[in-house]
């Protein structure tokens, strides 16, 4: 008569068939850190037999003590799961490979900590050239932020009058930076009005928007300023209406000729057409 397994011995055996076929290194402690399962991957990548590693503390196939004490830092802090951690593991002859380490924390039915359970991915390096790359891309990025800041340039119109004018896309982030650099100027030039043209701004998410333009608004009053709005689009309108509860508090124009005229008279200036 043919011997059946039992069904815990056979999902037991097709458990560990199917991690010894997963490619990527997979290896598991218990609560003192030591080395409770590895799979054939784990054994190829640190060129160990598995009796040598079932057993073992898990600080012998990393570079260092150190670099394990970052891996686990690295679980502690982000509460028992991480993902692509940069490290390094050492093999039987003692050569180091990089690898990305995603690894999460086990616990009992009552939360209590009982080991981890890790993969280690190989991966290669940044080359030299790869690194130029890299960092030219970085580079490109950070003049893009500049680039982004040119299109709202904060600038004295007029000795008492200071305008900012947004060209592009504006979402909240940029509008944040925006607003820094304006009420920076408005303190340091201590301006009496400040034109905001949003009239070649392509505003999204008016919601957040409305809101934080009501409230530079008030902090521009608050540094002694007054603030005029040119060229502000159907949809922020429609946004800052139900905050406001005195409409005609917002000075507010349809085009940059009319709010720069405002803004003039509001200092004492007028524009004058020639005979």
């Amino acid at each position: 008569m043919e011997k059946q397994l039992s069904p815990q011995r056979s999902r037991g055996g097709y458990l560990e068939a199917l991690l010894n076929s997963c490619p990527v290194a997979i290896l598991a402690i218990d609560g003192e850190g030591t080395i409770t399962f590895a799979n054939k991957a784990a054994c190829e990548l640190v060129e160990c037999v598995m009796q040598e590693l079932i057993g073992s503390s898990i600080v012998t196939v990393y570079e260092s003590l150190e670099a394990a004490k970052e891996t686990n830092r690295k679980l502690h802090m982000s509460g028992g799961l991480v993902h692509d951690h940069e490290s390094k593991v050492k093999t039987k002859v003692g050569k180091l490979v990089p690898v990305r380490i995603s690894a999460a924390h086990m616990r009992d039915s009552s939360g209590n900590y009982i080991g981890a359970v890790g993969f280690f991915e190989k991966y290669r390096p940044w080359s030299g050239a790869e690194a130029e790359v890299k960092a030219y891309a970085e580079e490109l990025e950070a003049k893009l932020e500049e680039w982004k800041d040119l299109g709202a340039p904060v600038f004295q119109l007029y000795p008492g009058l200071s305008a900012v004018v947004v060209v592009g896309r504006l979402d909240i982030d940029r509008f944040m930076r925006v607003t820094s650099s304006l009420l920076s100027h408005v303190e340091s030039m201590r301006s009496r009005v400040v034109l905001i043209d949003l009239s070649a701004a392509l505003v999204e998410d008016v919601t957040s928007i409305a809101s934080e333009l009501l409230k530079t608004i008030r902090t521009i009053r608050l540094l002694g300023a007054q603030c005029v709005l040119a060229g502000i689009q159907s949809s922020l309108a429609q946004a800052i209406e139900p905050l406001v509860p005195d409409v005609e508090s917002v000075k507010s124009f349809c085009c940059t000729d009319v709010s720069i005229e405002a803004a003039l008279n509001i200092i004492g200036f007028g524009i004058h057409k020639k005979d």
